[in-house]
Order: C-alpha cells, then sequence, then structure tokens
C-alpha cells in the first residue's frame, strides 16, 4: 500500500470530529497568516474563500433533519455561521480584519476538543 493510501485510510477512519478540528486548524492557521495583510491580499482572498466553504458545509450539515447535535446548538452554529458570512464581507471590502473570523473558528475548535468556553465568550460573538 503506498503511503497515500495509507494516510487515505487513516483520514477515512478517524474521528469526525478530529478531522473537523484539523480542517478548522489550518484554514485557522491561514487566517492568522494573513491577520496584518491587505484586503486585496490573494493570499487573505484564499483563506477567506477556504473558511466560508467550510462554514457553508457545516451550515449545510446542521441544517439536515439527520444532524444528531442538540437543537440549541445547531442553532447557534447556525447563527454563527452568518456571522461568518457578514464578517467575510465586511474583511472583503477592507472594513475589518480577520480576528473575529479567528476568534469564532478558535471557539469551534475548543468545542471539538471538549474545552468548555464561558457561555458569554459565544453569545458575544454571535
Amino acid at each position: 500500500m503506498s503511503i497515500a493510501a495509507y494516510q487515505q485510510t487513516i483520514l477515512d477512519c478517524d474521528d469526525p470530529r478530529r478531522i473537523e478540528y484539523r480542517l478548522f486548524l489550518r484554514i485557522t492557521l491561514a487566517l492568522e497568516r494573513f491577520r496584518e495583510a491587505d484586503w486585496r491580499s490573494e493570499g487573505l482572498k484564499d483563506a477567506l474563500y477556504r473558511n466560508m466553504e467550510l462554514w457553508g458545509w457545516l451550515r449545510a450539515d446542521l441544517l439536515d433533519d439527520e444532524n444528531g447535535l442538540p437543537e440549541k446548538l445547531r442553532a447557534g452554529l447556525v447563527s454563527l455561521s452568518y456571522t461568518v458570512d457578514r464578517q467575510t464581507r465586511a474583511v472583503l471590502q477592507g472594513m475589518a480584519g480577520v480576528g473575529l473570523l479567528v476568534e469564532i473558528n478558535r471557539a469551534v475548535m475548543q468545542g471539538l476538543q471538549g474545552t468548555p468556553q464561558p457561555a458569554t465568550e459565544v453569545a458575544d460573538v454571535a
């Protein structure tokens, strides 16, 4: 078996929460790398696109009737996905930085790891 096939097998068998965490981590690190970049930066635009793609996928999954998360958590995450959309537009218009997007992603990453976070921090983001 080639290394690529072995790595794919590991990914296919891995815990979905860990896979989601790694996706959020890669994209969040890219956003952080371009924290000080001008809004016209191609690297920043690419990171923003990948972040919106991730949140779009997440929103679709959360809105699926088969999603097993508690309703309140699903609703909160869907709300965050719309905040990500609005904030991304503001960044692309040069009116905001990526800081809030990074904070949102980091909060989700903590949740995926089971790290408790005070409710006020999540409420302030939405």
